[in-house]
């Protein structure tokens, strides 16, 4: 066993300025297979950077006696079979067979001597047995074995990403830091991933997926409010027991406030003390004495003061992990029809192929109904046939007239220009736009700057507010929770379990969709 360590590491952002970490100490063991989570800015990314090397702490050192390796791969070559895929993200494996049969060819010494060079890196790499080991883990993967025949760039994100996380284990000596795995793919791939993973030993990975981190992590990596902390147990664990905390901390807190209300209570009342001399002084004509009794409580006030100042700031400083949230609304309108949705023998096919046949399906008012399945299967083509995107469909689709629909893209719509300028091209309330985004922790300097520079969380925050702005009918969320903190998509689930919208919706998070679905249709 081996352990990573971070020493008194502090790292901000400069322009504009953002402190992530100040004097950050951990011990990181190799050994763990360890669940890296956090709101969104926290730095869960920035901490993995730091590890691997491709950023460096502004103070403090780290020690890592691995070579690390970052998933997803930067630089993949698409345009060969997913064999040559994952055989090459290994090793250069074709690239040294090529240099050591050029030697061959040529027989000199130096030829021979780069040879053995290149053969020692090969047999390390296991370079015979290559193809029998990838076999082995596409078993392991519970991937179909065909799937290695085929061009890797018709794989579909799940397969793409199943397949190149068996090439970042099969590489040797490296320490796998894997950022969110599981964006856009669907719950039985995550499924398998995470099963494969548990298997294996020692990695670090961010996930909002808590059925996932539960699947396959048995540490927790938290950055919090006010601290970050590695705790031995799983995701679920981990949760009840910050709750717990974090009903010790509120019950504190709510005394703390109170005594720091009597404190400044106590110091308002020697102020006011004091300056009642002070007229006493000015109204008397024995100056002298009173003055000098008058200066005095004056002095004590202001002392007084001081130490009080100094008790509420370190009292303040007791408030530790307590996140501070809004509630988020979600306004139905009134007079919602009984019948949102009415969907009859619904057949849709691309290319002369299926994608699948006699679809039935009604959405009642009050209804949440969740469409699960594998990638493929069609999940994406009953909302583009609902909203009249596709026309290479036959069946029934009907929604009354007067129903107004909301939708959230699987790929938010605002992906340019500012936001100023797109809520009054759009004629949207900012005011009550900024308390929405506010409510979703969106805040600070965000109304002038470019959508260009904002995270993929940040962007599915704001075309979800912009989907339950205004008081609506009948949303259609495509796959909302990608790139979403945990803490987000509890939130989430909070509201639409307070307010009860009417909702068809596409997700791929298992606890999010068992818990506010009303019915799940698996296609």
């Amino acid at each position: 066993m081996s352990e990573i360590i971070l020493n008194e590491v502090t790292f901000y952002y400069s322009s504009p300025y953002k402190s992530i970490f100040e004097n950050l100490t951990l011990n990181i063991s190799t050994d763990w297979k360890t669940g890296l989570i956090g709101r969104n800015g926290r730095g869960k990314t920035t901490l993995l950077n730091l590890i691997h090397g491709d950023t460096e702490p502004v103070k403090g050192r780290i020690i890592k006696p691995v070579k690390t390796e970052i998933f997803p791969f930067r630089n993949v070559d698409e345009n060969k079979n997913t064999f040559e895929v994952i055989k090459n993200s290994i090793a250069p494996f074709d690239e040294w067979e090529k240099i050591m049969n050029k030697c061959l060819e040529k027989n000199d010494k130096e030829s021979l001597d780069i040879y053995s060079e290149t053969h020692e890196k090969y047999m390390f790499y296991n370079g015979y047995e290559i193809d029998s080991v990838i076999d082995r883990e596409i078993n392991e993967m519970n991937l179909d074995r065909s799937i290695l025949e085929r061009p890797f760039q018709t794989l579909s994100g799940g397969e793409k990403t199943r397949s190149l996380i068996i090439s970042l284990f099969l590489k040797k000596d490296i320490f796998p830091l894997i950022d969110e795995p599981t964006n856009h793919i669907d719950i039985e791939s995550r499924e398998k991933l995470g099963n494969y993973l548990k298997k294996k030993n020692g990695f670090i990975l961010i996930s909002h997926d808590r059925y996932f981190l539960d699947l396959c992590t048995d540490h927790i990596l938290s950055i919090n409010k006010n601290d970050v902390r590695i705790s031995s147990c799983n995701y679920s664990v981990w949760e009840y027991n910050m709750k717990l905390e974090q009903q010790a901390e509120d019950k504190q807190n709510e005394k703390l406030k109170s005594e720091i209300t009597q404190l400044k209570e106590a110091s308002k009342r020697s102020r006011k003390w004091s300056e009642s001399k002070e007229n006493e002084k000015a109204a008397h004509s024995d100056k002298g004495a009173i003055g000098a009794q008058a200066a005095r409580l004056m002095k004590q006030a202001i002392n007084f003061e001081k130490r009080i100042d100094k008790n509420i700031e370190e009292k303040k400083k007791l408030f530790r992990n307590t996140e501070k949230d809004y509630d988020l609304k979600i306004y139905p309108t009134g007079n919602i029809p009984n019948n949102i949705l009415e969907i009859r023998n619904l057949s849709v096919e691309f290319d002369g192929r299926k994608i699948f046949d006699n679809f039935n399906l009604t959405v009642s008012r009050g209804e949440r109904v969740a469409l699960t399945g594998k990638n493929g299967s069609g999940k994406t083509s009953v909302f583009n046939a609902i909203l009249g995107k596709i026309n290479n469909y036959s069946g029934f689709i009907h929604i009354p007239s007067f129903v107004n629909i909301s939708l959230a893209r699987q790929i938010p719509q605002w992906q340019k220009g500012t936001l100023k300028d797109l809520i009054e091209k759009n004629y949207i309330d900012e005011i009550k736009f900024r308390q929405i985004l506010g409510n979703f922790n969106v805040r600070g300097d965000i109304w002038d700057k470019p959508l260009e520079y904002f995270s993929e969380g940040e962007k599915k925050k704001i075309e979800l507010c912009r989907t339950i702005i205004d008081p609506v009918m009948f949303l259609m969320w495509d796959e909302p929770l990608n790139y979403l903190d945990i803490s987000t998509r509890g939130k989430i689930e909070e509201s639409v379990l307070k307010y009860q919208p009417t909702m068809l919706f596409i997700e791929h998070d298992r606890y999010f969709t068992e818990k506010i679905a009303t019915k799940i249709i698996y296609m």
